[in-house]
């Protein structure tokens, strides 16, 4: 399904973007808002306009490492969202949260082993600079910012039967590693009466890294760190020092650009498939009937793309990377990934001039939206 019609009062649709606007140089992407009108930033705000959800999350949004909008989420959602994009209508967010990042967050020791502590190798999470690929939440309806908690601080060697790679990390670096590759968080949001709590996080992908399998290893950790959040785990600390997760009977939505596929991909699978068959998670999008799906998208398998960047399978190769995962206790009443086939008029929002589906056009992921019932 590409063309939702939009929620009804008694619906809330859910969405998550991986939207792309990430920049090697600090506050590039602030600089470019800052700019006259870009096109690829209009189709994307133009897809979001379409979709229209009521809360999104958007992946790979650079902002301020230590959190908070520089400017540029700002001028994004003003410039952008609520002025008419390829005439879709405007859409407001009142409500945004931009959570602090470890990404290019410098340690102090040499993490990739090549003799020198600098940036991108050598931070909490691979980045040039603090904040970059950060994620941010928008919403139509009220955040409960008192009540919102983070993990980014929690140290991988403090989960339980941690895949740490043997001998890989110094024992120094150990001490300091973070295990959140950007940051789990979550946030309460005010819905009609009731409260849902959106737990949030981008683990890294499970790629880009040697035999030791460190980058596979904090995919499926940080996937853990979901559940352990939705187990109310007592090993869980938050950055306020608080334990456990999320208390037992509270509705959620789980959402973002997880890297990981159960079936395809380079990740390992257990993590992202005990996820996924979780009875606290909605059966029907998880692996049921309402899994979100498109009409337009080209699925091949990885070795028949011309690269092997990970970044592209989500599309291209038709792996299931990005989510949004209400828990069971919510009723499910549509879904659906923005992808627009060949005869639709909105396939220009995704395509360059020559109707090519590339990045450099909008992004290399697809907008995933479920609705559910709200009373």
């Amino acid at each position: 399904m590409t063309s939702p019609s939009l929620p009804s009062g008694n619906t809330a649709r859910l969405a998550m973007f991986n939207i792309s606007m990430s920049e090697p140089e600090s506050c590039a992407i602030f600089h470019q808002l800052m700019k006259d009108e870009n096109t690829r930033f209009s189709k994307l705000a133009a897809i979001i306009q379409q979709a229209a959800p009521d809360i999104l999350m958007l992946c790979e949004f650079d902002h301020p490492g230590e959190g908070g909008d520089d400017g540029a989420l700002a001028r994004f959602c003003e410039y952008y969202l609520a002025n008419s994009q390829h005439g879709q209508p405007p859409i407001d967010y009142p409500y945004r949260y931009c959570p602090p990042s470890n990404t290019g967050l410098v340690v102090e020791h040499d993490l990739d082993g090549d003799g020198v502590v600098s940036l991108p190798g050598d931070a909490q999470g691979f980045g040039s600079h603090h904040g970059q690929f950060g994620f941010v939440l928008l919403s139509r309806y009220p955040i409960d910012t008192a009540g919102i908690r983070s993990w980014q601080q929690f140290l991988w060697q403090d989960m339980p039967d941690n895949l740490l790679p043997e001998g890989y990390f110094s024992p120094q670096a150990r001490q300091v590693l973070r295990l959140s590759s950007k940051n789990h968080v979550l946030v309460p949001i005010r819905l009609q009466g009731k409260t849902l709590h959106v737990i949030g996080c981008h683990p890294t992908p499970p790629v880009f890294d040697g035999e030791e399998k460190r980058n596979a290893r904090r995919n499926h950790d940080e996937l853990r760190m979901v559940r352990g959040i939705i187990d109310d785990a007592d090993w869980l600390y938050d950055d306020t020092g608080c334990r456990g997760g999320l208390k037992s009977g509270s509705d959620f939505v789980v959402m973002g650009d997880l890297n990981a596929d159960r079936v395809d991909g380079d990740g390992m699978k257990s993590a992202i498939s005990q996820l996924l068959l979780d009875s606290r998670i909605n059966r029907a999008v998880a692996s049921g009937r309402k899994t979100p799906k498109s009409l337009g998208g080209r699925f091949v398998r990885p070795w028949q793309t011309r690269t092997g960047r990970a970044s592209e399978w989500t599309h291209i190769a038709g792996l299931r990377l990005d989510y949004v995962l209400p828990s069971a206790s919510l009723n499910v009443v549509g879904s659906g990934v923005f992808w627009p086939d060949r005869k639709d008029p909105l396939r220009m929002l995704i395509t360059d001039e020559r109707g090519r589906e590339r990045a450099q056009a909008g992004s290399d992921h697809r907008l995933v939206w479920v609705d559910i019932a709200v009373n």
